[in-house]
């Protein structure tokens, strides 16, 4: 269990911890001249070969809140210490305000030097904190008077610590790993460490992560958890970790870094958030007003970008979105603090909803209905009433990432919600049922609205689809919503474009004709077919009528213009695709080049650049210094076109 100090400056707090566990946290020379706590510091107490008992001794100076508030994330349990001569002091307050607005649940008042008042100046004390737990919500905290030189009243303190770390369930250790890092030190002959809290996941030795701010990998090489040499770190422990990669280092790494697994180092600057603002403010919290945000380890300045009503009263809760002045690494459900803007004084505070805020429309109603629904459910709830309320469906990847849930989790959500899946698997989205029956309709309306404005052309694009759609739609979601209406005869396909089953093209017989005579030549049995100028030359046509035919002949998909001057049929372009598969298939390394499909295919070198390179171009093959690899199989490339 973890414990954090909380309370006024010079009231006890590290006298407290170091006769509690035997260590004094007060590590720093200057804290040592001062004899008060500038920084965090660490104490650890083992009570039995389960059950350790961390400490997180934060420093009770306003001027060091900062520092406080970089240690409380991901606690357990809050101890508020009140000094019995001085009683609640602003710090007092201004802390224990912190404990609640982060969601700690757990809270316990300890009274220390007890020994400095009499009975009577005991009594006020106790109405005092009385009266502010009351003001919290907070009266099943209970108050242990303690005098900590002389370890008066430290017994039945102790014993309710080790009862409540006995009664700890361990946190499960969903997710990717995250940790908030909170101190950064090298050691001789060791190297990097990093110290925080971890928040979700587990890592174990030789485990691949990544620390946010220096954007690369590196390698985790010693653990300590709860200040036991560990083979893993797990949610819901303090730990230290040793890590080494390349141009990671005390310069590179800072608190209020996360080190966590890839997957989760996606920065954000707009965060959707339920903020609370403090009963006791003076002055509700108006529309961008400039804030300090803590969240986590780290702080960042940002605005309060109000989504309803332009303000937040005293002692109210509302939506937000915090737009902040640099990149943060945030999950939903993150718990965060906002001091004023000269950091003087903490007004609010609350959680992520969702860390990837759109840019535009954040307060829309649609998109207020969303983020309602989001915040009040869990994880699974989230994701199925999400997809019920958005048109456009929701990005998979970016709900695993914002919840950080992994792929498996993810499955069964998704598998349980009767939901429907749409897209690339970096792109993929899921829609609820009806809302996919919703988008395949409109689709349809939209194809059918093509017709009429150009009835001459055999269909709509996929862009002309995604550009006459409201809202804007993912081109690979339009195109796997075009292939379900194709695959159930409501659509029909000419080349790269849909068009409904009702719409006929009608192509001129002089078209036709001249198109089956031009075939001959742009489809050889062998050898390279002719351009454009040899074509006409050949057949006795002018090139411009030639070429005039052949821009209606791709018009409705019968023919490909490849390059400048260049015109295949669609169904010889299709053949030759098939026959680069087969040429990388017994190619060394499946990496083949430009004469090795020339002698296969029996064309020419200069045929044959323009044709890889318009492969190039659709994604089918890619460039490899000489040579080219398949990319995409030519099913999936050419069945769509």
């Amino acid at each position: 269990m973890i414990v954090a100090t909380a309370g006024h400056v010079d009231h006890g707090k590290t006298t407290l911890v170091k006769a509690l566990t035997g260590t004094d946290t007060d590590r720093l020379p200057e804290e040592k001249t001062r004899g008060l706590s500038i920084d965090l510091g660490f104490a650890y107490q083992r009570l039995s070969d389960k059950t350790t008992l961390g400490f997180v001794d934060v420093p009770g100076h306003e001027k060091f809140i900062r520092n406080m508030l970089s240690g409380v994330g991901g606690i357990d349990l809050g101890l508020l210490v009140v000094a019995a001569d001085d009683g609640v002091m602003p710090q007092t307050r201004e802390h224990f305000s912190i404990l609640q607005l982060l969601g700690i649940d757990q809270c316990i008042v300890a009274i220390t030097k007890v020994d400095r008042v009499n009975e009577q100046r005991m009594q006020e004390v106790k109405q005092e904190v009385d009266h502010l737990l009351r003001h919290t919500h907070r009266i099943d905290a209970v108050i242990y008077p303690v005098c900590a030189p002389e370890r008066k009243g430290l017994g039945v303190l102790q014993e309710d610590l080790q009862s409540r770390a006995e009664n700890v369930h361990a946190r499960s250790p969903v997710g990717c790993f995250r940790m908030a890092i909170d101190r950064v030190f090298t050691l001789k002959g060791i190297g990097l460490v990093v110290t925080g809290m971890v928040f979700s996941g587990e890592t174990h030795l030789e485990d691949s992560l990544m620390v946010s701010s220096a954007g690369s990998p590196v390698r985790v090489r010693g653990i300590r958890s709860l200040n036991q040499e560990s083979d893993r770190a797990t949610a819901g422990e303090r730990c230290a970790i040793n890590i080494v990669g390349r141009g990671v280092n005390e310069h590179t790494v800072k608190r209020g870094d996360w080190l966590m697994h890839e997957r989760q180092c996606q920065p954000t600057q707009r965060i959707d958030v339920e903020l609370q603002v403090l009963s006791s403010e003076s002055k509700s919290l108006k529309h961008w007003t400039p804030v300090h945000l803590h969240i986590a380890a780290d702080h960042v300045t940002a605005r309060v970008a109000v989504l309803s009503g332009g303000r937040i009263e005293p002692g109210t809760t509302g939506l937000a979105q915090l737009v902040v002045d640099k990149d943060v690494f945030v999950v939903s459900g993150d718990r965060f603090v906002l001091r004023d803007q000269s950091a003087r004084r903490t007004i609010a505070g609350g959680h992520v909803v969702d860390p990837f805020s759109p840019r535009r429309g954040r307060s829309r109603p649609a998109r207020m209905a969303l983020l309602q629904a989001m915040n009040q459910m869990n994880c699974g709830d989230a994701l199925r009433e999400s997809a019920a309320l958005s048109e456009n469906g929701i990005p998979l990847q970016q709900f695993a990432v914002s919840h950080n849930v992994s792929e498996l989790q993810l499955e069964e959500i998704v598998g349980s919600s009767r939901l429907v899946k749409a897209g690339d698997r970096q792109s993929e989205r899921v829609f609820e049922v009806s809302q996919w029956r919703d988008l395949l309709n409109r689709i349809e309306q939209v194809v059918g609205a093509y017709h009429i404005r150009k009835p001459m052309l055999p269909g709509a694009s996929y862009k002309d689809i995604q550009l006459a759609l409201k809202p804007y739609v993912e081109l690979d979601v339009i195109q796997q919503a075009c292939a379900v209406l194709v695959n159930g005869n409501r659509l029909g396909r000419r080349g790269p474009h849909v068009h409904l089953l009702s719409h006929t093209v009608v192509v001129s017989d002089h078209d036709r004709k001249l198109w089956n005579r031009a075939a001959e030549f742009l489809a050889p049995r062998r050898g390279s077919p002719l351009s454009l100028h040899q074509a006409a030359e050949t057949m006795g046509v002018s090139k411009s009528s030639l070429e005039k035919s052949l821009k209606n002949a791709v018009k409705v998909g019968e023919m490909v213009l490849i390059a400048k001057n260049r015109y295949v049929p669609r169904r010889y372009l299709v053949q030759l695709g098939f026959e680069a598969e087969r040429v990388a298939e017994h190619a060394e390394d499946a990496a083949f080049t430009v004469p090795g499909y020339c002698k296969h295919t029996q064309t020419g070198r200069n045929f044959a650049i323009d044709l890889l390179e318009y492969f190039d171009r659709l994604g089918f093959t890619e460039r490899v210094d000489n040579a080219r690899r398949i990319k995409r199989s030519a099913e999936s490339v050419f069945k769509t076109r």
